[in-house]
């Protein structure tokens, strides 16, 4: 019984001194976790804070905020495993190996996404901006690291690679404070230059949303098969832009007909012969 109790009681000293020298082991790697959990807590705070006072746009703070949450995790993790042994040029390497397969993989997105960041830094529209981009015409609701998002004049919402804006030309029509609007009408070969440059000048004079202080052109732009074609440009704030544009089409109709000014349309006169 004597033996017994002692080789229970070796064993029990062996199974502690093993427990003592794996909790040796293991506290420091835990500690480590636990110190560098709490630091990135306060750093991405930190972070968070400084990203909304930026400039960066609020729809991708989320994918920032995570991906250098994710970078933080990264670096942790490759510190446990340097305390674990764990050799980490080779994980390192392996996780090199994964990530050109998994960028081959997803090739067309890191595309978009890298366009998005391109974008981001370059801030060539921001949202509400009124955009031709893609072959796409409309106000831009969102701008994403994969994405972005249109609403057409019609109500349709679309979304728009970043690739394809990238790789096209891109036209922003909201940026500068004032569009030139202009307007060309056709009028008949009989009618006086002068009565209907006259008339254009009293268009241009009544539409009170002009800027008057800009400068005005009224003149012959072409000499079209079935008409003299007149252009009228004028200076408006951008955001007046269409509601100056139908308006001058209004009351240039209107004065056309109270001047008797004839608005031509394409007519072809057939002549026949008789033999």
């Amino acid at each position: 019984m004597e033996e017994l109790f002692k080789g229970w009681f070796q064993d029990a000293q062996g199974n502690m001194t093993a427990f003592n020298t794996t909790l040796s082991k293991v506290l420091p790697i835990l500690i480590t976790i636990l110190i560098a959990l709490i630091v990135i807590h306060f750093v991405m705070k930190a972070i968070a804070k400084i990203i909304k006072k930026s400039k960066v746009p609020k729809n991708v703070h989320s994918f920032v905020i995570s991906g250098i949450r994710f970078a933080l995790y990264f670096v942790v993790a490759l510190m446990v495993c340097s305390k674990l042994g764990i050799d980490i040029t080779s994980l390192v390497a392996a996780f090199s190996i994964v990530g050109v397969a998994v960028s081959l993989a997803i090739q067309t997105s890191l595309s978009n996404v890298m366009a998005g960041f391109s974008l981001l830094a370059t801030k060539q529209f921001e949202v509400d901006d009124y955009i031709e981009a893609g072959g796409v015409q409309g106000t831009v609701l969102r701008i994403g690291l994969s994405t972005c998002k249109l609403k057409t004049y019609d109500g349709k919402d679309i979304y728009i690679p970043n690739s394809s804006i990238i790789a096209d030309k891109i036209i922003n029509y909201t940026r500068e404070q004032y569009r030139r609007v202009d307007i060309t009408i056709g009028a008949s070969y009989n009618e006086n230059l002068s009565k209907v440059k006259g008339a254009l000048a009293r268009v241009v004079e009544d539409t009170v949303l002009i800027n008057k202080e800009k400068e005005v052109f009224i003149g012959i732009t072409k000499f079209a098969e079935s008409a003299v074609e007149y252009t009228v440009r004028v200076w408006v704030n951008t955001t007046d832009y269409w509601t100056v544009y139908f308006e001058m089409l209004e009351r240039i109709k209107l004065e056309f007909e109270k001047q008797n000014i004839e608005i031509p349309y394409n007519q072809m006169d057939v002549h026949i012969k008789n033999n």
